[in-house]
């Protein structure tokens, strides 16, 4: 026998395993790299989870602290006034409306637009009260 058929079946044999090694490193550098996304992408998810964790955490805080600063505090007394006459007697009284507010529970804003709204009213509620009152005498008279 020749030593060349060896040697080529040989080097065919070498040929055709490296080949089927070179296949087998590419298809692992594949899942490698699945691997590395599927990891990034489950460092995400914690990341999210921790955060949602945390902010559900400080909510569920915030709330119990509401509710046990509402327990605390005592009940308001039962008032016989509307707010409206409550803000006006307030007002006249010379409280200042940062006062007002924090007693009402009421914004700022809100305090100067019943005020403002309180100061002209009594004129449209005369012109609606005569309305209606000629209206009523109206239906009566057809």
């Amino acid at each position: 026998m020749n030593p060349t058929v060896p040697v080529i079946v040989l080097g065919a044999a070498l040929t055709l395993l490296s080949a089927v090694q070179a296949w087998l490193l590419w298809r692992l550098s594949r899942m490698v790299a699945a691997s590395a996304r599927l990891e990034e992408k489950v460092g995400h998810l914690g990341d999210a989870l921790s955060i949602l964790t945390e902010t559900s955490e400080a909510g569920f805080k915030a709330i119990a602290d509401e509710l046990t600063r509402r327990a605390v505090s005592p009940a308001p007394a039962a008032r016989s006034k509307t707010p409206i006459a409550r803000l006006k007697a307030a007002h006249r009284k010379g409280t200042s409306i940062a006062d007002i507010a924090a007693a009402e529970h009421m914004s700022e804003g809100e305090v100067r637009l019943r005020l403002h709204l309180a100061e002209h009213a009594p004129a449209s509620r005369a012109r609606t009260r005569a309305t209606a009152t000629e209206g009523r005498a109206d239906a009566l008279r057809a």
